[in-house]
């Protein structure tokens, strides 16, 4: 592990301490589950953060973690913080039409363990397991899964525009086969 991943999770671990889920775990473990479904370490770094700029925008001002893990990890951190004056549906447009590939990785990292329905099973009073459940169908049903549709697809996009980029088609060529 790199020295900046392991201050992501630092300050991860320090700014979520206190903090606890829907499902009364300790919210660091989704950080860390997000970072798990990632590649790079600057995945898994924007991972590990995604949430503290969000959720503590005094933890950290925008120029401190500019500093510390510079440019591009910032610009996807900004990206993932959901403005909420925006709805949902804008907010994952917003990160769509970046065409950011390290925040929509990440988001879809955090998508995925959002849509994980074990995440509810520690809840021991089955009405309450219930209602976590019906509320967290909902949101994967209306939420979730049409936005992890939109990355996918932008993914891809992004994909297919950076093939072209470095294999561009011969357009001198005629389509003559080679004898």
């Amino acid at each position: 592990m790199s020295d900046l991943l392991d201050q992501a999770i630092a300050i991860s671990k320090d700014a979520h301490r206190n903090q606890r889920d829907k499902a009364n775990r300790p919210y660091f473990l989704h950080p860390e589950a997000v970072a798990s479904f990632v590649d790079t370490e600057e995945e898994k770094i924007v991972a590990y953060l995604h949430d503290v700029m969000e959720d503590h925008p005094d933890y950290m001002p925008e120029s401190g973690f500019r500093e510390r893990f510079g440019d591009r990890v910032t610009d996807a951190l900004l990206l993932l913080c959901h403005d909420r004056d925006d709805s949902y549906e804008e907010y994952i447009e917003k990160i769509r039409r970046s065409n950011n590939r390290l925040a929509i990785r990440v988001k879809l990292a955090d998508l995925r363990h959002n849509t994980d329905v074990s995440r509810g099973i520690t809840i021991a009073d089955p009405v309450e397991r219930d209602l976590f459940y019906a509320r967290r169908n909902e949101k994967v049903q209306t939420c979730y899964m049409p936005a992890i549709r939109k990355l996918r697809e932008q993914l891809q996009v992004i994909d297919e525009a950076e093939r072209q980029a470095h294999f561009p088609k011969d357009t001198t060529d005629s389509e003559e086969p080679v004898r």
